[in-house]
């Protein structure tokens, strides 16, 4: 039976891996997994080709025997929310997130507005392969349209004071669904937002779409040219945040969420953080602050909810700059974490820069390197051999522990290649620690 599901949905380029076809399967496989009937909330990125695979995908649900409530165009963390908010019995995402144009991708969520655990992404599959359950023609799904965008709007303001500081705040959306939110709300909660790249346009030609520094470059310069307090960037679907200090410098993901953590866990008896094997090690030391712990799991968004639902927990997020807040949705929330990030720096009072040194430093060094996926397994099974002296950590891929550091080299579950991350507490050595991985994973392929 052939694998679809990544790390978080099924992606694929355009037409050529996804195919109307495809999505189509998929909506009739969830319609038969939700036996024939049921209410599917379904909502689409803008890139070039989501409205076709959103018209794709509705006709597999209805041809199944769902009803379905169209969102439209929304940011990711709004079809999680619309998909609770209207009780539907689950939801549907169209969107690639951070991979370029070309790519697409199909994103399941349960009635609580989480991504498909791996057992029910298996029954996925299961059905595809076999081949889903037409209905007869009187029992054919209905589509109506519903707007969870103003609901999503009112109900975070309802749970965010207005900020006592007006904070000048450069926005960059890369021409992607999250202007239809984050400019706005910041506005209402009493910044000053300069937008770029707030163009609605599915082929994003403003920047590439994963927020990483080589493509924030024009963000950073906005932020000093302007004399701004700070920036603000979104992916794609607006599931990740990172933030520039306003001295143009990036800070990275997993910082962010230390800093959103220290700031939304504050008062609580004994925090419980997840996050995932690839997450930086100040994450631990903010649960040792607030007297907490800290649960690491494989990468990926199923896997930090289903940690969650086994042992509960406070917050979550990963290295990209995706965090959870469980008390809010059951999803990564970009939008959430920017307007969380803005909220303990008005707390502060204080510039991004002093925020950030408020935590321990570390730094960080992310690699990449292309690899068929066929071989994969095989290779990580010549670096467990290679790193065996070392104490190993095999949650996901291999995370080699070193005494001043660590280097995790796993395989990504959207891309054919391999992820290689080193930190450390100086520069140098995070840098010594990236090139080891990078030697010997070429090597191994």
């Amino acid at each position: 039976m052939p694998k679809l599901f990544g790390t978080f949905g099924v992606r694929g380029l355009v037409n050529l891996e996804l195919t109307p076809k495809n999505v189509f399967d998929l909506g009739l496989a969830l319609a038969t997994h939700l036996g024939n009937k049921g209410l599917v909330a379904v909502g689409r990125d803008n890139r070039t080709s989501s409205e076709m695979f959103e018209h794709a995908i509705t006709a597999g649900l209805t041809a199944g025997g769902c009803d379905v409530l169209q969102f439209g165009m929304v940011p990711t963390p709004v079809l999680s929310f619309g998909t609770r908010h209207f009780s539907c019995d689950a939801g549907v995402m169209i969107t690639a997130s951070h991979n370029p144009p070309e790519y697409n991708g199909v994103k399941f969520w349960d009635r609580d507005g989480a991504g498909f655990e791996r057992e029910r992404e298996r029954m996925i599959e299961k059905i595809v392969a076999r081949g889903g359950k037409r209905v007869d023609w009187k029992k054919i799904g209905e589509v109506n349209q519903a707007d969870a965008l103003e609901p999503y709007i009112r109900a975070v303001l309802k749970r965010t004071p207005k900020f006592e500081h007006k904070w000048k705040v450069v926005v960059d959306c890369a021409n992607a669904v999250g202007n239809l939110a984050t400019p706005r709300l910041l506005r209402k909660l009493g910044c000053k937002v300069i937008s770029i790249n707030s163009q609605l346009d599915g082929t994003f030609p403003g920047r590439k779409l994963e927020p990483v520094p080589e493509n924030l470059t024009l963000l950073a310069k906005t932020v000093v040219d302007q004399e701004a307090d700070l920036g603000i960037a979104h992916d794609g679907d607006a599931d990740r945040t990172i933030v520039v200090d306003e001295k143009g410098e990036i800070l990275t993901g997993d910082r962010i969420f230390a800093l959103v953590a220290m700031h939304h866990l504050k008062g609580k008896k004994r925090p419980r953080i997840v996050t995932t094997v690839a997450t930086s090690s100040v994450l631990d030391d903010v649960a040792k602050r607030l007297g907490g712990n800290v649960a690491r799991t494989k990468v990926g968004e199923p896997e930090i909810i289903g940690e969650y639902r086994k042992g509960g927990g406070d917050i979550g997020g990963e290295e990209n700059g995706g965090v959870f807040f469980f008390d809010w949705l059951f999803c990564r929330e970009g939008i959430m974490t920017a307007v969380k990030f803005m909220e303990a720096l008005d707390r502060s009072g204080e510039s991004v820069s002093k925020l950030n040194k408020s935590l321990p430093p570390y730094f960080q060094v992310k690699k990449r390197v292309e690899c068929p996926n066929h071989l994969k397994s095989k290779v990580l099974n010549v670096l467990v051999k290679r790193f065996k002296k070392h104490r190993l950590d095999r949650t996901d891929g291999v995370r080699v522990i070193f005494k001043d550091g660590w280097l995790l080299i796993r395989p990504s579950g959207t891309e054919p290649i391999f992820r290689c991350f080193a930190e450390a507490k100086t520069r140098s050595r995070a840098e010594e620690l990236a090139n080891l991985g990078i030697r010997e994973l070429k090597s191994a392929i």
